[in-house]
């Protein structure tokens, strides 16, 4: 398994919208192709502006035969739907052992 994990600045105040977004179009697109295995949100309590997300795959080859081109239909459809971006603080990928 791989986890692909990213962190992104998020105020408070807007994270309800981006979690709420964040499942109707990322989860409903990435659940629909063969190696997605779930993802979880984490808030940083240290840092309550940024979140986590950590999105589990069955193999680093599953992960990235997700299109590039359903990648960035999805991107934009995420920031209309919320009239924004967010940065994405970092993005790391871990083996699970």
């Amino acid at each position: 398994m791989v986890i692909e994990f990213l962190t992104f600045h998020v105020p408070l105040t807007d994270q309800p919208a981006f979690i709420a977004a964040d499942a109707a179009i990322w989860t409903a697109t990435l659940s629909c192709h063969p190696g997605y295995l779930g993802k979880d949100i984490w808030r940083d309590k240290a840092s309550p502006d940024s979140l986590r997300l950590v999105i589990r795959w069955a193999s680093r080859n599953a992960w990235h035969a997700v299109p590039r081109a359903l990648l960035d239909q999805t991107n934009a459809d995420f920031i209309a739907a919320l009239g924004q971006s967010y940065p994405v603080l970092s993005c790391t990928e871990f083996d699970v052992i």
